[in-house]
């Protein structure tokens, strides 16, 4: 995902002001506006705050949001999120859902941006391998440019059964491209479990953006090998 992940607290700040401003006023706010706050103020939190934000992030799960609330709300909101609350029999069940579909996008968006970054990687690193000649350049290229087609295939397949991916499979898909591109460094194997113990989080709805996103930095991946690396390698597009 090219841009690194600061679109994703812009993803989030949209609007926020004049959700903030509700609060403030009194004027009644809806379960989507206090998740929303929340959220932002929670990403906020473990950008600048924390070592490791996706970890972070975990520990803020949706299933916890009872738990720390309290410690992202001014004492003003609070009392106006307790009152809406006991005018309301599903008013906390509301925010809980929306901060869920929130926590979900921002996860998703993250485990994408790094698995992503993953893929992206692996042209440039065989093109700066001096200890490849053109010709392996070449080999390798277009042996990652083949399994990136078959993988962004079963993307696609998944995205269109409305069924993700598992976790294991999605493992299986970047260590065959490990196979094909002769990765042999066990980090990049553990990065991507790291990364895939997050995705596991994830219900379906956002286990399918992640996948969505994940599919477009391949198509940015597989257009950066044939519009770049190969043409830069005196290789004809096609051939």
């Amino acid at each position: 995902m090219r841009g690194g992940s600061q679109c994703l607290k812009k993803l989030f700040e949209k609007d926020l002001y004049s959700r903030l401003r509700n609060f403030v006023v009194g004027i009644k706010v809806e379960p989507d506006e206090v998740a929303e706050i929340v959220i932002d103020r929670v990403m906020d939190f473990c950008e600048n705050n924390r070592g490791d934000k996706l970890e972070c992030m975990a520990d803020h799960s949706p299933d916890q949001l009872d738990v720390f609330i309290d410690a992202y709300l001014k004492e003003n909101e609070a009392e106006d999120l307790e009152k809406a609350i006991e005018n309301s029999d599903n008013f906390w069940d509301e925010v809980k859902k929306e901060y869920e579909k929130m926590w979900n996008r921002g996860i998703g968006l993250e485990v994408a941006y790094f698995l992503g970054n993953e893929l992206d990687l692996i042209p440039y690193s065989i093109i700066e391998n001096d200890g490849l000649d053109d010709a392996s350049k070449v080999r390798y290229l277009k042996a990652y440019d083949e399994v990136l087609y078959k993988f962004s295939d079963a993307i696609k397949r998944a995205l269109q059964d409305g069924k993700p991916l598992s976790p294991e499979d999605l493992y299986d898909w970047y260590m065959k491209i490990a196979d094909v591109v002769s990765i042999k460094s066990s980090d990049y194997s553990e990065e991507v479990s790291y990364f895939l113990d997050f995705y596991s989080m994830l219900d379906d709805d956002g286990k399918l953006e992640m996948l969505s996103n994940l599919l477009d930095d391949i198509a940015n991946v597989l257009y950066d090998i044939e519009e770049k690396y190969l043409p830069d390698l005196g290789v004809l597009r096609n051939s």
